[in-house]
């Protein structure tokens, strides 16, 4: 097999008249952080078959979830497929619908809330029992708030991607990510889903339920309603008396949902741009990963 010595003077792309298209997306491989469920979970794995040294070529195959790192959600991940107008949303990964997952959008400045959330825990010097109300609910006003900031509105069938700032602890401090993020409930998913009627979401979070929202969270997350509970004295079952309530939300209502956005989004942070994340064409797949990417309205 001949090599191909690299002769840069044939190169002929001329890269500075392409448009910028920024990356909302975090890598992922052996080391990527894993949504905490209680027992046993396996760790991404990517075995070679063939090797450069010897075939000329290199092939290898993947084997663990399909939620991980920066992925899309199919409604068959959380509904029974009675509950979904499988025709109009589709139910599937394959089946979800590509004009859903690409058009207009703004990403939300919410990244106060990471430094809140650094003034409780350093105050509480990482103390479960002395955080208190360490958790937060994003809510309708915070969405109008980040809008009024920056001059932004949500339009009929937009994207909203929110920046909480929590993509900083991606990697450093998978503790603080997956627990504590700022994430939404069932009032800011109505809000959006019918007053705003937008068809796409994502945002720096582990999920897109806030993490308190798994209910019963003793048997979900154990070590969170302990913290819970010792910081708060309140029942998580009682304060968050449900299981992803937006998860459900979104997906049967046609809405998109990609989880773990991160990447170059503070470069993007206040704006209104294209927004696009598309899903795999697999038919078993309830979720998948995908490149969450933006790039500046006009610019092909």
């Amino acid at each position: 097999m001949a090599y191909m010595p690299l002769d840069k003077s044939k190169f002929y792309l001329d890269k500075s008249t392409m448009t910028k298209i920024h990356d909302l997306s975090q890598p992922w491989g052996v080391d990527t952080p894993l949504w905490p469920f209680p027992g046993a979970r396996q760790d991404l794995c990517f075995p070679r078959g063939q090797y450069l040294e010897r075939f000329h070529k290199r092939t290898m195959t993947y084997t663990g979830t399909l939620h991980a790192a920066t992925h899309m959600d199919a409604p068959n991940h959380v509904l029974h497929e009675e509950e979904v107008d499988r025709e109009r949303y589709g139910y599937t990964f394959a089946e979800l619908p590509l004009e859903h997952c690409v058009g207009t959008g703004v990403i939300l400045d919410l990244t106060w809330l990471y430094d809140r959330f650094e003034e409780k825990w350093n105050a509480a010097g990482g103390d479960p029992a002395k955080m208190g109300e360490i958790w937060y609910e994003i809510k309708p006003e915070d969405v109008d708030a980040a809008c009024k900031k920056d001059g932004l509105e949500i339009r009929p069938n937009d994207w909203v991607v929110m920046n909480t700032g929590f993509h900083r602890y991606w990697r450093k401090n998978n503790d603080k990510y997956f627990n504590y993020y700022p994430g939404m409930g069932p009032d800011v998913a109505k809000y959006l889903l019918f007053e705003k009627k937008i068809k796409g979401i994502s945002g720096t979070w582990g999920a897109t339920d806030a993490p308190l929202w798994h209910m019963p969270l003793k048997e979900q997350m154990p070590w969170l309603w302990t913290n819970y509970t010792k910081a708060t004295g309140k029942d998580p079952d009682k304060e968050y008396p449900d299981y992803e309530p937006c998860h459900r939300l979104f997906m049967q209502h046609g809405c998109i949902t990609v989880e773990n956005a991160g990447g170059d989004i503070d470069e993007v942070t206040g704006k209104r741009m294209i927004i696009a994340a598309f899903p795999f064409r697999c038919e078993m797949a309830d979720g998948g990963f995908v490149r969450l990417v933006a790039w500046e309205e006009g610019s092909f």
